[in-house]
């Protein structure tokens, strides 16, 4: 009976550590939890006067290079693991989350916007120099594409309304669906307007159907566009730069069909089951043997 106890022992010590492994190396299915500025923000009532901020945000999975949501209590502003790692989410570069912690990407510009009245706004990086896809493997793939802002989600479209949003890598501009995609699954947690160009997730999940694919991954710059509304005012520097004016059309980037593999499907839950099932069914026979 011992000597099976100790085999029953070892069997759970090694499912137990492949969880564990599992569990570190693949995020679940949740969005990031809101800091305590988020929240704020999120119950603050829209002033149509008043300014507010876009943040740029990617994943690329794989390599995990990222840009979380400003609002992040861990990667975002005042975010735990950014002050861990000595890092400031807005000094202008993507980050890197790997075996040594969150790293900054140098050389990377990141580029938010203020938002001071009705106008069309830019956020996006440049100066990739072929930083994202260093894996080189099919595993590595950009994921998402989005804006994030501290305006609540109850002022969307009563007045707030996002319209013509453009996504544009190394200056071709990538075919999205007429209307904005809006996740629940991080407005809801976060209370906070968020807009999504492209995201594989929930496009796997069938909540955003027609969010592209980027299959060609852009090596110099990503740039997302949209026009804000709602504002008592316009703002005149808020305008589309001749750039993103001139640049060409291209559907080179995308495909309609490809599937892609999603960081926040995690196989965490099953692997509890599973490891709570072999514990039961070891259990069991040792009764059997006793």
């Amino acid at each position: 009976m011992r000597k099976s106890l100790r085999k029953v022992a070892a069997t759970l010590s090694a499912l137990t550590l492949a969880l564990a492994v599992t569990a570190t190396a693949v995020p679940t299915d949740v969005s990031a939890a809101t800091s305590k500025a988020g929240k704020k923000a999120a119950k603050a009532e829209f002033d149509a006067d008043g300014t507010y901020h876009a943040y740029f945000g990617l994943q690329e999975t794989g390599t995990w290079i990222f840009r979380d949501e400003w609002y992040s209590d861990t990667l975002g502003i005042d975010g735990s693991d950014m002050k861990k790692a000595n890092l400031t989410f807005d000094n202008g570069t993507l980050f890197q989350s790997g075996t040594d912690g969150v790293t900054a990407i140098e050389g990377t510009q990141v580029q938010d916007a203020e938002i001071k009245g009705n106008g069309t706004y830019t956020v996006g990086v440049s100066n990739l120099n072929n930083a994202l896809d260093t894996k080189g493997d099919s595993e590595t793939k950009i994921s998402m594409l989005y804006v994030d802002t501290d305006i609540p989600m109850t002022a969307k479209d009563n007045p707030v309304t996002i319209s013509d949003v453009k996504l544009l890598c190394d200056g071709k501009e990538i075919s999205l669906p007429s209307e904005p995609f809006f996740p629940s699954e991080y407005t809801d947690e976060s209370g906070l307007l968020r807009f999504d160009a492209m995201n594989s997730y929930q496009k796997d999940k069938g909540e955003y159907a027609d969010s592209p694919d980027i299959t060609v991954v852009p090596t110099d710059s990503i740039q997302i566009q949209f026009t804000v509304s709602g504002f008592n005012s316009d703002n005149p520097d808020a305008v589309a730069t001749a750039d993103d004016a001139s640049s060409a059309s291209s559907d080179a980037n995308t495909t309609s069909d490809a599937s892609t593999s999603s960081k926040k499907s995690s196989p965490v839950v099953p692997i509890v089951i599973v490891v709570v099932v072999v514990a039961v069914v070891a259990v069991v026979v040792v009764k059997k043997k006793k």
